[in-house]
């Protein structure tokens, strides 16, 4: 019991973060260094008498319900704990048994952080700050997604794995790698946790659950595997209804996991199918950025690990201008060539 509490106590004054599992907050007497930087947030969506079962409390007097502090405002956010003294302990008490789900967050760092339940009926705006999300119990064939995303000009929008601060935080989505795009349809978001940060108030998204819409031709967005940059992966097949063969601009940005070694291919497959299709690599050693312009009619998406996919479609019979890819990193076929015989290298 001693070496817990040392262990917790030690873990919550070396670090600005703490998470942990609501059921166990109380285990064995645990308590956690807070300070008057610290916020402290229930997240969870367990029924209110179980809740009600448990005090967050500080030694030094700041206390609270854990339903009160479960329950989000209007806009969605959750009001955290906020302590009134510094060096202080907060402790989890629970009367009876302790059957919550749910976490017990604490960020004592983050500026103007605001901090996301994502439930069955969410409808989450964009809020000025760093904004984290928790997935919860969601419907039957619906993931978290962000649907009608716009970004003003020269506005940044990134996305990151886990919380603010965490070892595991691992970005998805960055608005600025397609410069001039500022709409995009869905961005797929199949995680626990993840976080957004931003540079102004000048953008717009709606957090919600929904099916995946895949990729169409005039659109733009993000594909991501469950539980990226870990979880389930596989073959995913798109069908662009491009019978006619009108040429199409693309953009596609892939992400995966650098930690493992693995490839995969983002197969483009044209009209007529007697033309050679074009396929893009993906390597877990580094980043790319593919552009084309040909009559798609297909796209297949494999990988021998978990990946996200920032894209965008744009039917060219249409006159306004494609946006452009913001960095340096353009393909060519030499460095298509170098990352195959990198792969190569790094599997034999």
């Amino acid at each position: 019991m001693l070496s817990f509490i040392v262990f917790a106590l030690a873990f919550a004054a070396s670090s600005a973060l703490t998470i942990v599992p609501l059921s166990s907050a109380d285990a064995n007497g645990a308590a956690y260094r807070v300070n008057t930087t610290s916020r402290i947030y229930i997240v969870s969506n367990s029924p209110q008498d179980v809740l009600q079962r448990i005090t967050i409390k500080t030694d030094l007097g700041s206390n609270a319900n854990a339903y009160t502090l479960s329950v989000p405002q209007a806009d969605g956010s959750l009001t955290p704990l906020i302590p009134s003294q510094n060096s202080d302990l907060l402790s989890v008490e629970v009367t009876g048994t302790n059957d919550a789900t749910g976490w017990l967050y604490i960020d004592s760092i983050t500026p103007n952080l605001n901090v996301f339940p994502i439930l069955e009926n969410s409808s989450i705006s964009f809020k000025q700050g760093t904004n984290v999300f928790f997935k919860m119990s969601s419907p039957a064939g619906k993931i978290p997604v962000a649907q009608n995303v716009v970004i003003g000009k020269n506005q940044v929008l990134n996305g990151f794995v886990g919380l603010p601060d965490s070892k595991d935080m691992v970005q998805f989505f960055d608005s600025d790698s397609i410069e001039g795009l500022t709409n995009y349809d869905q961005l797929e978001l199949p995680m626990d946790m993840f976080h957004f940060t931003s540079n102004s108030a000048d953008i717009k998204y709606e957090i919600t659950y929904a099916a995946r819409k895949g990729i169409t031709i005039g659109s733009s967005g993000l594909l991501m595997t469950d539980s990226f940059p870990t979880g389930t992966f596989g073959t995913n097949d798109y069908d662009l209804n491009n019978s006619k063969g009108v040429n199409v601009d693309s953009i596609f940005i892939p992400r995966v996991d650098k930690t493992h070694v693995y490839a995969g291919n983002i197969t483009v497959f044209m009209t007529p199918a007697t033309q050679d299709p074009t396929v893009f690599p993906m390597f877990s050693n580094a980043d790319a950025n593919y552009t084309s312009n040909s009559p798609m009619s297909r796209i297949v998406v494999e990988a021998d690990g978990p990946y996200s996919i920032q894209y965008f479609l744009r039917d060219t019979s249409i006159t306004s201008p494609s946006p452009v890819e913001s960095t340096t990193k353009t393909s060519s076929i030499p460095q298509i060539i170098a990352s195959l015989l990198v792969a190569a290298v790094l599997r034999f």
